[in-house]
């Protein structure tokens, strides 16, 4: 670890490279086997988990901005990141202003990405280059975005569902399909690790129907039929 001073309060763990410009504010926990390149900056009230690799000149927990924000009060609710993640070069992840923005585990995120304040980003997703979060988004795991693909505020992309490139997103992505530009395309069956689930497609289709069109759903009306794992994901992204 090449960093000489820290600022108050802030916990820095074990076997870290930090390289030396990295820019620390105050409040900072950074647990164990990270790597965090030239040029990055961490704001007040950051987590971050271990065996994290973060390339050069990330901005981690930037004040965030929103309509009727008052800007002489700054809230800095945080950003945790968990274990595991690799953040390429140039993302900007700003912080909480609500709650935490959360990034989970097994995360890649790819360089010059925008991650809004109050975004929560689950485990093993994948955001291609040139990304935009806004506001209060919600990835579940599994599920990807393409390249300068962008996600409208408060929208949730359930689990496995990949976005295509290019595509501004303004509705609930439903799991498990590809997605362009809120029109359903097939299965995303590259991501989908599922055991039978090519057993519950029709059903699955079913239930992604009667979502989208606004029809009510008792899903456990579907309970016995469907694989378990894949009830789980539906119940959660609908309920």
């Amino acid at each position: 670890m090449r960093l000489l001073k820290f600022p108050k309060n802030c916990y820095i763990g074990k076997n870290n490279y930090i390289e030396k410009s990295v820019k620390l504010f105050e409040n900072i926990y950074i647990g164990d086997n990270n790597k965090i390149y030239d040029g990055t900056v961490i704001y007040p009230n950051t987590k971050i988990g271990n065996n994290n690799v973060i390339l050069n000149n990330n901005i981690l927990g930037e004040h965030g901005i929103e309509a009727n924000y008052d800007f002489k009060n700054k809230v800095f609710n945080g950003l945790e990141i968990g274990n595991n993640n690799f953040l390429h070069n140039s993302n900007k992840i700003y912080n909480g202003f609500y709650r935490k923005t959360l990034i989970g585990n097994n995360n890649k995120i790819l360089g010059e990405s925008h991650i809004g304040h109050d975004v929560n980003i689950k485990n093993n997703v994948y955001i291609y280059t040139r990304g935009m979060l806004c506001g209060f988004v919600e990835m579940n795991d599994y599920s990807g975005m393409g390249v300068s693909c962008v996600i409208h505020q408060r929208k949730k992309i359930g689990n496995y569902a990949f976005l295509g490139m290019n595509n501004t997103i303004t509705k609930d992505i439903f799991p498990f399909y590809i997605n362009i530009n809120n029109k359903y395309h097939k299965f995303n069956y590259h991501r989908i690790d599922i055991e039978n689930f090519k057993d519950n497609e029709l059903l699955i289709t079913e239930i992604r129907d009667k979502y989208i069109n606004n029809n009510n759903i008792n899903i456990n009306d579907y309970k016995s039929s469907l694989d378990n794992s894949i009830f789980n994901i539906v119940n959660n992204f609908i309920s």
